[in-house]
Protein backbone atom coordinates (compact mmCIF):
# COMPACT_ATOMS: atom_id res chain seq x y z
CA UNK A 1 0.00 0.00 0.00
CA UNK A 2 1.08 3.56 -0.65
CA UNK A 3 1.89 5.75 2.36
CA UNK A 4 1.61 9.47 2.94
CA UNK A 5 4.43 10.67 5.18
CA UNK A 6 5.24 13.96 6.87
CA UNK A 7 8.76 15.36 7.13
CA UNK A 8 10.35 15.16 10.60
CA UNK A 9 10.63 18.91 11.00
CA UNK A 10 8.76 20.76 8.25
CA UNK A 11 5.09 20.63 7.35
CA UNK A 12 6.07 18.88 4.11
CA UNK A 13 4.27 15.78 2.83
CA UNK A 14 5.32 12.94 0.54
CA UNK A 15 3.48 9.98 -0.96
CA UNK A 16 5.70 6.90 -0.96
CA UNK A 17 4.16 5.16 -3.97
CA UNK A 18 4.95 1.53 -3.20
CA UNK A 19 2.48 0.25 -5.79
CA UNK A 20 4.35 2.26 -8.42
CA UNK A 21 7.78 1.53 -6.98
CA UNK A 22 10.69 0.87 -9.28
CA UNK A 23 13.72 -1.30 -8.65
CA UNK A 24 17.13 0.40 -8.33
CA UNK A 25 18.24 -0.85 -11.76
CA UNK A 26 15.36 1.07 -13.36
CA UNK A 27 17.09 4.30 -12.37
CA UNK A 28 20.41 3.55 -14.13
CA UNK A 29 21.29 6.47 -16.41
CA UNK A 30 22.20 6.23 -20.08
CA UNK A 31 25.74 7.43 -20.89
CA UNK A 32 25.92 11.13 -21.77
CA UNK A 33 28.97 12.63 -23.43
CA UNK A 34 30.42 16.04 -22.65
CA UNK A 35 28.13 18.83 -23.88
CA UNK A 36 30.77 21.51 -24.33
CA UNK A 37 33.26 21.90 -27.14
CA UNK A 38 35.10 24.43 -24.98
CA UNK A 39 35.23 24.41 -21.17
CA UNK A 40 35.74 27.68 -19.29
CA UNK A 41 36.65 25.79 -16.10
CA UNK A 42 39.53 23.70 -17.48
CA UNK A 43 43.22 24.55 -16.84
CA UNK A 44 44.59 26.84 -19.52
CA UNK A 45 41.31 28.74 -19.81
CA UNK A 46 41.65 30.76 -16.62
CA UNK A 47 41.59 34.05 -18.56
CA UNK A 48 38.03 33.31 -19.73
CA UNK A 49 36.58 33.47 -16.20
CA UNK A 50 36.26 36.50 -13.92
CA UNK A 51 39.37 37.23 -11.82
CA UNK A 52 40.29 34.49 -9.39
CA UNK A 53 39.44 34.87 -5.69
CA UNK A 54 41.17 31.84 -4.18
CA UNK A 55 42.83 28.56 -5.09
CA UNK A 56 44.43 25.41 -3.68
CA UNK A 57 47.62 24.30 -5.39
CA UNK A 58 49.57 21.04 -5.58
CA UNK A 59 52.96 20.86 -7.26
CA UNK A 60 52.55 24.37 -8.64
CA UNK A 61 49.17 23.74 -10.28
CA UNK A 62 45.69 24.50 -9.04
CA UNK A 63 43.45 21.67 -7.90
CA UNK A 64 40.62 23.86 -6.57
CA UNK A 65 39.81 27.29 -7.92
CA UNK A 66 37.31 30.01 -6.90
CA UNK A 67 36.07 33.00 -8.89
CA UNK A 68 32.89 35.13 -9.22
CA UNK A 69 30.05 33.77 -11.30
CA UNK A 70 30.10 35.49 -14.68
CA UNK A 71 26.29 35.74 -14.58
CA UNK A 72 25.59 36.28 -10.88
CA UNK A 73 22.20 35.84 -9.21
CA UNK A 74 23.24 38.30 -6.47
CA UNK A 75 26.20 40.61 -5.82
CA UNK A 76 27.93 37.73 -4.02
CA UNK A 77 27.83 34.69 -6.26
CA UNK A 78 30.94 32.51 -6.48
CA UNK A 79 31.99 29.32 -8.26
CA UNK A 80 34.19 26.66 -6.64
CA UNK A 81 35.72 24.46 -9.35
CA UNK A 82 36.43 21.25 -7.43
CA UNK A 83 38.85 19.57 -9.81
CA UNK A 84 41.05 20.57 -12.76
CA UNK A 85 40.13 17.35 -14.60
CA UNK A 86 37.22 17.67 -17.02
CA UNK A 87 34.80 14.75 -16.68
CA UNK A 88 35.93 13.89 -13.18
CA UNK A 89 33.26 14.01 -10.47
CA UNK A 90 33.52 15.03 -6.83
CA UNK A 91 32.93 11.44 -5.74
CA UNK A 92 35.92 10.34 -7.84
CA UNK A 93 38.30 12.49 -5.80
CA UNK A 94 40.18 11.33 -2.70
CA UNK A 95 38.85 11.91 0.81
CA UNK A 96 41.73 14.32 1.41
CA UNK A 97 40.74 16.38 -1.63
CA UNK A 98 37.08 16.47 -0.57
CA UNK A 99 38.24 17.75 2.83
CA UNK A 100 40.00 20.60 1.00
CA UNK A 101 36.80 21.33 -0.94
CA UNK A 102 34.77 21.47 2.29
CA UNK A 103 37.35 23.78 3.84
CA UNK A 104 37.07 26.05 0.80
CA UNK A 105 33.28 26.16 1.21
CA UNK A 106 33.79 27.25 4.81
CA UNK A 107 36.46 29.81 3.94
CA UNK A 108 34.38 31.43 1.22
CA UNK A 109 31.18 31.33 3.28
CA UNK A 110 32.89 33.24 6.07
CA UNK A 111 34.46 35.71 3.63
CA UNK A 112 31.12 36.49 1.94
CA UNK A 113 29.42 36.88 5.32
CA UNK A 114 31.81 39.71 6.15
CA UNK A 115 29.80 41.83 3.74
CA UNK A 116 27.49 43.89 6.01
CA UNK A 117 24.33 43.17 3.99
CA UNK A 118 24.82 39.40 3.75
CA UNK A 119 22.74 37.37 6.21
CA UNK A 120 23.25 33.88 4.75
CA UNK A 121 25.28 32.09 2.08
CA UNK A 122 23.54 29.35 0.13
CA UNK A 123 26.03 26.55 -0.66
CA UNK A 124 24.79 24.13 -3.29
CA UNK A 125 25.93 21.82 -6.05
CA UNK A 126 24.15 21.09 -9.33
CA UNK A 127 25.54 18.02 -11.08
CA UNK A 128 24.11 17.13 -14.46
CA UNK A 129 21.78 18.93 -16.85
CA UNK A 130 18.59 17.69 -15.17
CA UNK A 131 19.90 19.07 -11.86
CA UNK A 132 20.37 22.52 -13.36
CA UNK A 133 24.09 22.47 -14.23
CA UNK A 134 24.79 24.62 -17.28
CA UNK A 135 28.40 23.36 -17.46
CA UNK A 136 29.44 19.76 -16.94
CA UNK A 137 32.81 20.48 -15.27
CA UNK A 138 32.36 19.65 -11.57
CA UNK A 139 31.70 22.74 -9.47
CA UNK A 140 29.77 24.15 -6.50
CA UNK A 141 28.13 27.55 -6.10
CA UNK A 142 27.89 29.97 -3.18
CA UNK A 143 25.28 32.73 -3.26
CA UNK A 144 25.22 35.47 -0.63
CA UNK A 145 21.74 36.58 0.40
CA UNK A 146 20.54 39.69 2.21
CA UNK A 147 18.04 37.58 4.16
CA UNK A 148 17.86 34.18 5.82
CA UNK A 149 16.06 31.81 3.39
CA UNK A 150 12.51 30.87 4.43
CA UNK A 151 13.41 27.15 4.44
CA UNK A 152 16.23 27.71 6.95
CA UNK A 153 13.90 29.85 9.07
CA UNK A 154 11.30 27.08 9.13
CA UNK A 155 13.93 24.57 10.21
CA UNK A 156 15.16 26.90 12.94
CA UNK A 157 11.63 27.29 14.32
CA UNK A 158 11.71 23.59 15.20
CA UNK A 159 14.48 24.24 17.74
CA UNK A 160 13.28 24.30 21.34
CA UNK A 161 15.20 22.97 24.33
CA UNK A 162 16.55 20.10 22.24
CA UNK A 163 17.89 19.95 18.67
CA UNK A 164 15.43 18.18 16.36
CA UNK A 165 18.24 17.03 14.08
CA UNK A 166 20.05 15.37 16.99
CA UNK A 167 16.83 13.47 17.74
CA UNK A 168 16.38 12.54 14.09
CA UNK A 169 19.84 11.05 13.52
CA UNK A 170 19.72 9.11 16.80
CA UNK A 171 16.33 7.63 15.91
CA UNK A 172 17.38 6.84 12.34
CA UNK A 173 20.53 5.01 13.42
CA UNK A 174 18.25 2.48 15.18
CA UNK A 175 16.13 1.80 12.09
CA UNK A 176 16.21 0.45 8.55
CA UNK A 177 17.08 3.65 6.70
CA UNK A 178 20.74 3.79 7.78
CA UNK A 179 23.13 4.36 4.88
CA UNK A 180 26.39 4.99 6.76
CA UNK A 181 27.23 5.17 10.44
CA UNK A 182 30.62 5.85 12.00
CA UNK A 183 31.83 7.56 15.15
CA UNK A 184 31.37 11.09 13.85
CA UNK A 185 28.81 11.12 11.00
CA UNK A 186 25.30 9.74 10.45
CA UNK A 187 23.81 9.26 6.99
CA UNK A 188 20.33 7.96 6.19
CA UNK A 189 17.52 8.07 3.66
CA UNK A 190 14.92 10.35 5.27
CA UNK A 191 11.52 8.97 6.28
CA UNK A 192 9.67 11.37 3.96
CA UNK A 193 12.16 11.27 1.07
CA UNK A 194 11.08 13.56 -1.75
CA UNK A 195 13.49 12.11 -4.30
CA UNK A 196 14.56 8.54 -5.18
CA UNK A 197 17.80 7.78 -3.27
CA UNK A 198 17.68 11.05 -1.29
CA UNK A 199 20.22 11.03 1.58
CA UNK A 200 20.78 13.28 4.56
CA UNK A 201 24.12 13.31 6.32
CA UNK A 202 25.15 15.22 9.43
CA UNK A 203 27.82 15.29 12.10
CA UNK A 204 26.68 13.48 15.23
CA UNK A 205 28.02 16.23 17.44
CA UNK A 206 25.84 19.32 17.49
CA UNK A 207 27.87 21.69 15.34
CA UNK A 208 26.54 24.82 13.69
CA UNK A 209 28.98 25.33 10.80
CA UNK A 210 31.77 23.58 8.93
CA UNK A 211 34.45 25.55 10.74
CA UNK A 212 33.21 24.20 14.09
CA UNK A 213 34.03 20.64 13.03
CA UNK A 214 37.20 18.99 14.31
CA UNK A 215 39.77 17.54 11.92
CA UNK A 216 38.45 14.03 12.59
CA UNK A 217 34.84 15.10 12.10
CA UNK A 218 35.63 16.83 8.82
CA UNK A 219 37.55 13.80 7.57
CA UNK A 220 34.61 11.56 8.51
CA UNK A 221 32.14 13.88 6.77
CA UNK A 222 34.27 13.86 3.61
CA UNK A 223 34.60 10.06 3.77
CA UNK A 224 30.85 9.56 4.06
CA UNK A 225 30.14 12.00 1.22
CA UNK A 226 32.65 10.22 -1.02
CA UNK A 227 31.25 6.77 -0.19
CA UNK A 228 27.67 7.84 -0.91
CA UNK A 229 28.53 9.63 -4.17
CA UNK A 230 30.73 6.72 -5.29
CA UNK A 231 27.94 4.21 -4.59
CA UNK A 232 25.43 6.37 -6.44
CA UNK A 233 27.75 6.92 -9.39
CA UNK A 234 28.89 3.32 -9.78
CA UNK A 235 25.44 1.75 -9.46
CA UNK A 236 23.34 4.31 -11.37
CA UNK A 237 25.96 5.56 -13.85
CA UNK A 238 26.60 9.07 -12.54
CA UNK A 239 23.01 10.31 -12.17
CA UNK A 240 22.22 14.02 -11.95
CA UNK A 241 21.92 15.33 -8.40
CA UNK A 242 21.84 18.40 -6.22
CA UNK A 243 23.21 18.79 -2.77
CA UNK A 244 22.65 21.65 -0.38
CA UNK A 245 24.47 22.45 2.83
CA UNK A 246 22.34 23.85 5.66
CA UNK A 247 24.22 25.64 8.42
CA UNK A 248 23.55 28.16 11.20
CA UNK A 249 23.10 31.83 10.35
CA UNK A 250 25.27 34.06 12.52
CA UNK A 251 24.19 34.05 16.13
CA UNK A 252 21.59 31.30 15.63
CA UNK A 253 21.44 27.74 16.89
CA UNK A 254 21.28 25.01 14.26
CA UNK A 255 22.65 21.60 13.31
CA UNK A 256 24.79 21.50 10.18
CA UNK A 257 23.63 18.94 7.64
CA UNK A 258 23.87 18.12 3.96
CA UNK A 259 20.91 17.01 1.85
CA UNK A 260 21.75 15.01 -1.30
CA UNK A 261 18.94 14.81 -3.84
CA UNK A 262 19.41 12.67 -6.98
CA UNK A 263 17.25 14.04 -9.81
CA UNK A 264 15.76 10.82 -11.11
CA UNK A 265 12.14 11.96 -11.23
CA UNK A 266 10.39 15.16 -12.19
CA UNK A 267 7.90 17.33 -10.38
CA UNK A 268 4.70 17.71 -12.40
CA UNK A 269 1.18 19.07 -12.03
CA UNK A 270 0.36 17.14 -8.86
CA UNK A 271 3.45 18.40 -7.04
CA UNK A 272 3.00 22.00 -8.19
CA UNK A 273 -0.71 21.93 -7.41
CA UNK A 274 -0.49 20.36 -3.95
CA UNK A 275 3.11 20.78 -2.68
CA UNK A 276 2.97 17.02 -2.02
CA UNK A 277 5.69 14.94 -3.68
CA UNK A 278 5.28 11.44 -5.11
CA UNK A 279 8.35 9.24 -4.65
CA UNK A 280 8.46 5.84 -6.36
CA UNK A 281 11.58 4.68 -4.48
CA UNK A 282 10.81 3.85 -0.81
CA UNK A 283 13.66 5.17 1.34
CA UNK A 284 13.99 1.79 3.06
CA UNK A 285 14.74 0.16 -0.32
CA UNK A 286 17.12 3.00 -1.23
CA UNK A 287 19.02 2.52 2.04
CA UNK A 288 19.47 -1.19 1.35
CA UNK A 289 20.77 -0.35 -2.12
CA UNK A 290 23.32 2.09 -0.76
CA UNK A 291 24.53 -0.37 1.86
CA UNK A 292 24.97 -3.07 -0.78
CA UNK A 293 27.04 -0.71 -2.96
CA UNK A 294 29.17 1.17 -0.41
CA UNK A 295 32.67 -0.20 -0.15
CA UNK A 296 32.68 -1.96 -3.51
CA UNK A 297 35.02 0.59 -5.09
Amino acid sequence: MNEIRRDYILNRWVIIAKNRAKRPQHFVQKPIGSREKFCFFCPGNEDTTPPEIARVEEKGRWVIRVFPNKYPATEWHEIVVETPIHGEHLGDRSVGHIVQVLKMYSERQQAIEKEPRVKYVSIFKNSGKMAGASLSHSHTQLVGLTMIPPLIKREMRAFDKDCPFCRVWRDEMKGNRVVYDDRYTAAFTPFASRFPFEVWMMPKRHVRTLDEMSKKELNSFATVLKEILSALNSSLNYPPYNFVLHYAPEGKDFHLHLELMPRLSRFAGFEFGTEITINTMPPEVAAEHYKSEIGKG
